[in-house]
């Protein structure tokens, strides 16, 4: 009989403490808030960074020549995020070296509030360069920008070389 109940008893606790499963809920991400297609059109690979991206800080991505590549970020932050495009210099017109700089820089500022993205300081407002708008002294180069959509959450910008340095 001491068998029998201590049986049933052990089976009682194995069964008991085998159905403790934790119900683990799903979890989702936010959804996207702001978003650049980007066309490389510069004769060479080029890195893009995001400030912000999706459920992830500094978002790194290389753009091979010739393709395309949607930046993305679900910033709810009024800060928002900084996409940066990193063109690099073209090789000179007698294909013996890289121009001056090495790469240039563009920039688009989002930030987020009253439920919608906005843009806060565009291409012109960051200074990118070296551009036709934007060129310094000791840039011997110059990329192009051509943005279709301007101000939209939908925007396509192409990076292409404009200008390409003699020497």
């Amino acid at each position: 009989m001491k068998k029998s109940i201590l049986v049933l008893l052990f089976s009682f606790l194995v069964v008991a403490c085998g159905d403790n499963k934790e119900v683990k809920e799903k979890v989702g991400s936010d959804p996207v808030t702001v978003q650049l297609t980007v066309v490389n059109k510069t004769g060479k690979d080029m890195k893009t960074n995001a400030t912000w991206g999706v459920d992830a800080k500094d978002v790194w991505h290389t753009i091979a020549n010739g393709d395309t590549y949607v930046m993305k970020s679900n910033t709810h932050s009024p800060s928002g995020t900084v996409f940066t495009l990193y063109p690099q210099a073209p090789d000179n017109k007698a294909g013996t070296a890289a121009c001056d700089p090495a790469n240039g820089t563009a920039q688009q500022t989002y930030g987020y509030w009253s439920n919608a993205s906005h843009i806060t300081c565009d291409w012109n407002c960051n200074v990118s360069n070296p551009t036709p708008q934007h060129h310094f002294q000791g840039q011997d180069w110059q990329f192009c920008l051509d943005v279709q959509n301007p101000g939209t959450m939908s925007e396509i910008v192409t990076v292409t070389i404009c200008e390409q340095c003699t020497e």
